[in-house]
């Protein structure tokens, strides 16, 4: 069996979002989508280590993982253009062409079943979106350790302090942690 890479576990997420239908647009929405989403896989795998950054939780790894999958052709990157006059994101989808061998990785049961859960819950989500629901998680699980508890008042104001020019609301914060509460990534 073929030793699994965390560069695998990244490739097969993006295989994984690259194969759900009845999206506009399949596959991971830029690099701080890949971000998150491996961020919520490390909840069940526990192999990236993440720290805070300007958009949320941030592993230096991941960038390094995304770089290379797509200098490697191992991603097929399309430029998508953003509201933002410029700015584009970086759709990523899986390269069929690229990875002949990679169906020969035996990936642990638990593993497939978490990245398909993953791909699941946060398929058809915003960059933006992924980015509030991470940082809230992020937050709402120091506040849990050191309080037992997390509160909405609490995470806005974290919110509001670390990430002023993001514009998150109260209702940004209630709205992450029903989706979070609902797809048990926080349990009061």
């Amino acid at each position: 069996m073929q030793l699994v890479s965390k560069s695998d576990i990244a490739l097969l997420l993006i295989k994984k979002a690259s194969e759900i239908e009845g999206l506009e647009t399949p596959g991971i929405m830029g690099k701080k989508a890949l971000q998150k989403s491996l961020y919520f896989l490390n909840e069940d795998l526990d192999i990236f280590k993440f720290k805070w950054g300007d958009y949320g939780p941030l592993c230096g790894e991941i960038q390094q993982i995304a770089e290379d999958l797509k200098s490697n052709g191992k991603i097929i990157v399309k430029e998508i253009p953003t509201k933002k006059q410029g700015a584009v994101t970086q759709n990523m989808t899986f390269s069929n062409e690229s990875n002949s061998n990679f169906t020969d990785i035996e990936f642990p049961t638990e593993w497939e079943k978490s990245i398909t859960n993953v791909t699941r819950i946060l398929s058809g989500y915003k960059p933006r979106d992924l980015e509030l629901f991470a940082s809230v998680h992020y937050w709402a699980k120091k506040q849990q350790f050191f309080t037992d508890i997390y509160t909405p008042e609490y995470l806005y104001e974290k919110l509001l302090e670390l990430k002023p020019d993001a514009g998150f609301s109260p209702k940004d914060v209630d709205r992450a942690l029903h989706f979070l509460e609902h797809n048990d990534y926080l349990k009061k």
